[in-house]
């Protein structure tokens, strides 16, 4: 019955289904690429004009990104690997973008991350400093009934 056409797939091969779930799964947010793309453009455009993109080249720039990604990933896991690592650091990423021979953006990226971690070390110790007030406040209101317990203590002696 070799020549008879079944339902079941070949041995190993994916179903349809999954195999669309998955690259979903992997697909960059519509929105982000779009407004990544249109903003660089408008930047690069002659006084601002805005650029139409159309739906084809967005899908083309969405899955350029998102194989620079995988290639970006697959290289600095190799660089934390050569290390003897199993996390990957911003010096992969940044040792990575050398290794794929592509220096221009390793400037860039060091000063984005140098403000992003400014920023969050900033509001690390805004909340850092909005809990130890909130202790503060417990503990001051809780001294208050420490002391009436040891003043009731002592009354209580001396019945």
């Amino acid at each position: 019955m070799a020549g008879e056409t079944g339902s079941q797939p070949p041995e190993g091969a994916k179903p349809v289904l999954a195999s669309m779930a998955e690259a979903e799964v992997e697909e960059l947010p519509k929105a982000i690429v779009r407004r990544l793309v249109k903003d660089k453009l408008t930047q690069v455009a002659a006084g601002g004009a805005e650029v139409i993109v159309n739906r084809d080249a967005m899908a083309a720039f969405a899955e350029s990104a998102r194989i620079f990604i995988h290639y970006l990933s697959a290289t600095a896991n190799d660089m934390c690997k050569e290390s003897k690592r199993q996390t990957i650091n911003a010096d992969d990423v940044l040792k990575a973008l050398d290794e794929m021979e592509f220096p221009e953006f390793v400037e860039p990226l060091n000063t984005s991350l140098q403000e992003f971690r400014n920023k969050n070390a900033a509001r690390r110790s805004e909340t850092t400093q909005k809990k130890a007030e909130k202790r503060r406040k417990i503990d001051k209101d809780s001294v208050p009934q420490e002391q009436n317990d040891a003043a009731d203590d002592g009354n209580a002696d001396e019945d």
